[in-house]
């Protein structure tokens, strides 16, 4: 299956590629270009991130692998749980999982879903979102986190990971779901304040790290003897890029020849063509779903944020890295993050029913 997503992501490639040389004339010329102008974004955030893979995966080693032993975890579940999978989540994962499989679930899984909604979504959506939408924006936040363990237990059984082995682990990934839920309800503007810096934080080191590489391939000077070299780093960011040439394109054909099913679903679910639009856009990105927040009506920005969480960039960039990191598991990484999505929407339409209902008891 893996396979033939690729092929068809390639023959969108090509019609984008050509319309382009033809002057836009389709209109997929633009979008096309935009796939591939994605690279200069991509670099400044995950060059230096991979760049210095190798780095944190020493001190993870040495640090979390010990901790991880005394409560029988597997040490991938921290890097999973806290880093996106194309901002160095699954090489932290493999290097530190106990075997390919939790590689695979903790790097594949969860870095996708859970690593890049803290490390990613959250920060980002913070930044873009006004004040007054972001008690909505939490909603939708805590309707995917809840929702989340379900598709990544059924991950784990596609992966062969043993049952024991699979349902302790998650553990940490329930505590994190609840005090995350807590605290969105409860101190939400501690919550703003903590992942405002992780954000940060994050940037700060992704920049650190391109500046170590970048003064390494400029001048020779060396400032960490532990980098991953420049060629694997730039192959990677140059594949996720290409892939978003064609992904953008297939998005952008499925937006225009479902354009009449989109209104009617948009009035049996109750939310505007916008909000359908958005989500659909964010099948390869999430960014869609915040830049224009205020165009979303409130169930739809509800259920767009539910999704965002799970299924979010399942045929963006995310999918682009699997497939170029681990293209035996593309299959598996579309099928948990589109369930986990679905769970995501599910629940959110039943907890606005809930919410109407307390509100028209008012």
């Amino acid at each position: 299956m893996g396979n033939i997503v690729l092929y068809i992501v390639a023959v969108f490639f090509l019609i984008g590629a050509i319309d382009y040389i033809e002057g836009n004339r389709l209109k997929l010329g633009e979008v096309f270009a935009n796939g591939i102008k994605t690279m200069g974004a991509l670099g400044i955030s995950m060059i230096g991130i991979l760049s210095l893979t190798p780095f944190f995966s020493k001190i993870l080693n040495e640090v979390l692998v010990p901790v991880a032993r005394k409560v029988s975890l597997d040490a991938s579940i921290f890097a999973g749980s806290l880093i996106a999978i194309d901002m160095g989540g699954f090489n932290l994962s493999k290097d530190l999982a106990s075997s390919v499989e939790m590689g695979q679930f903790s790097g594949i899984l969860m870095a996708s879903i859970l690593g890049c909604t803290i490390s990613f979504t959250l920060p980002l959506s913070i930044g873009l979102v006004k004040k007054e939408n972001l008690e909505i924006l939490f909603k939708g936040i805590l309707c995917g986190i809840i929702t989340m363990p379900i598709g990544l237990l059924i991950g784990g059984f596609m992966l062969n990971v043993p049952i024991v082995s699979l349902v302790y682990n998650l553990i940490p990934v329930i505590i994190i779901a609840i005090l995350l839920a807590i605290g969105i309800i409860f101190a939400t503007s501690k919550i703003i304040f903590i992942f405002r810096c992780i954000g940060k934080g994050i940037t700060f080191i992704s920049v650190l790290g391109l500046i170590i590489q970048g003064i390494k391939s400029i001048c020779g000077i060396t400032l960490l003897d532990n980098l991953m070299p420049l060629s694997e780093v730039l192959t990677i960011v140059g594949k996720i890029a290409i892939f978003l040439g064609g992904a953008y394109v297939m998005l952008e054909v499925i937006k225009m020849s479902l354009s009449k099913f989109l209104e009617v679903l948009s009035k049996k679910i109750s939310i505007n063509i916008n909000s359908i639009t958005a989500l659909i856009g964010s099948l390869a990105s999430a960014i869609v779903i915040f830049a224009d927040y205020d165009k979303l009506d409130d169930n739809g920005k509800i259920i767009c944020t539910a999704f965002s969480v799970g299924g979010a960039y399942v045929f963006g960039g995310q999918m682009g890295y699997v497939s170029s990191v681990s293209p035996e598991s593309l299959h598996i990484y579309i099928a948990v993050k589109l369930l986990c999505g679905i769970f995501a929407i599910i629940f959110a339409m039943l907890f606005i029913k809930y919410e109407n209902k307390n509100k028209a008891k008012v």
